[in-house]
């Protein structure tokens, strides 16, 4: 076997998905009927694999959209428009026969075929009277319409989607999202973003537009009953027997189940092993990954305030059950309201997270540069 076709540091495919099952459903159920999603997770949790496995599941035509990039309205405006004019072809039909169909629409959006290149391509020309705003919202109701008329449903990714909401003229976008959206039957949106602070913000705030748009899916770290399952399927092909509970536990102590660095240190234990790993080979393997990400460690590390600093390095090193105790506050010198803003802004960072019983890292490659020997 290809240990990177299991544990992908990227998309997971095939083999390499591990269960996800109950989110699954629930996204193909929001699909199939119709309703709008916004994903929140934490960077590499593995949210574009869920929603590609979801949509080839569903067998719908789709688009991606990656604001990542985005700089102000107009390039929202353009990216949202080319994505609706590729996924019109891809749902719908022949471009050549839909510009009457599309002219029955729009109002302010003018289809035309290109031909520049010998291959009819649909494009939506731009209206110089109407706003950003306005061309994005007739442009999505343009397709829905069109995914009515032919009963078929489509579906956009909407990522990084959190950049637009740090816009000046965002919640002009975000109006003009809304005011299709909920016209919506056929065409299902999904949003999600690697900075879930201001994601939920957006979705989650009564004054902002998006509020109560979608249903929520939160995506945790998977348990490690289904990651047994995964990582021994993927011993016995290696190396025809599973992994010792005592290897297998130390694999998840160090990973603390983060879907990218348990791929991480899988990738390298697969990849360097001749035979079954033992508890030595993990600790050699994960010795290794933090050797590689050292220096983005550090320089993110680096890039906190004195007191963001203190609260790294205390929680790894202590845990995040009694962070605003009085023995925490005395072992980092801090006041309890320093404690306080420090933990919110690291929360906003993404650099640590809430759990059920207090907080943690985000990244559990840290806890091995800030512990104290």
């Amino acid at each position: 076997m290809r240990p990177r076709q299991y544990f992908p540091l990227g998309k997971a495919y095939g083999k390499a998905f591990c269960n996800r099952v109950d989110e699954t459903n629930k996204l193909m159920g929001n699909i199939k009927s119709g309703k709008h999603t916004f994903l929140v997770a934490p960077r590499r949790y593995g949210k574009s694999s869920l929603c590609e496995k979801v949509i080839e599941l569903a067998d719908v035509p789709w688009s991606k959209l990656d604001f990542h990039l985005a700089i102000n309205e107009k390039g929202v405006e353009r990216s949202i428009i080319n994505g609706i004019t590729e996924l019109i072809g891809k749902s719908i039909g022949s471009v050549e026969k839909l510009t009457t169909l599309i002219k029955k629409y729009a109002k302010k959006l003018k289809p035309k075929l290109n031909i520049a290149t010998k291959i009819f391509s649909l494009e939506l020309e731009l209206s110089d009277d109407s706003t950003p705003g306005e061309n994005i919202a007739e442009a999505m109701l343009i397709l829905e319409k069109l995914l009515c008329e032919r009963n078929k449903q489509a579906v956009i990714i909407l990522d990084e989607f959190q950049e637009i909401g740090t816009m000046k003229e965002g919640k002009g976008i975000e109006g003009a999202i809304r005011h299709a959206a909920q016209e919506m039957s056929q065409l299902s949106l999904i949003f999600s973003g690697s900075n879930p602070h201001l994601l939920r913000a957006m979705f989650e705030d009564e004054r902002r537009p998006l509020y109560k748009l979608c249903r929520k899916l939160i995506l945790d770290r998977i348990s490690e009953e289904h990651y047994k399952q995964h990582l021994n399927k993927a011993a016995k092909m290696m190396w025809d027997t599973e992994l010792s509970d005592q290897t297998f536990e130390r694999i998840m102590l160090l990973t603390e189940r983060h879907p990218y660095y348990i791929n991480y240190l899988c990738d390298e234990l697969w990849s360097e092993n001749t035979k079954i790993p033992s508890i030595t080979s993990v600790n050699h393997a994960w010795n290794k990954v933090i050797e590689e990400e050292r220096s983005d460690l550090l320089k993110d590390f680096s890039s906190l305030s004195e007191n963001q600093k203190k609260i790294m390095v205390y929680l790894s090193n202590y845990g995040g059950e009694n962070l605003y105790s009085d023995d925490a506050a005395k072992k980092m010198d801090m006041p309890a309201s320093s404690i306080s803003r420090a933990v919110s802004t690291l929360i906003e960072k993404d650099y640590i997270e809430k759990t059920k019983t207090g907080y943690r890292l985000i990244v559990p490659a840290f806890k091995m540069l800030l512990i104290k020997n």
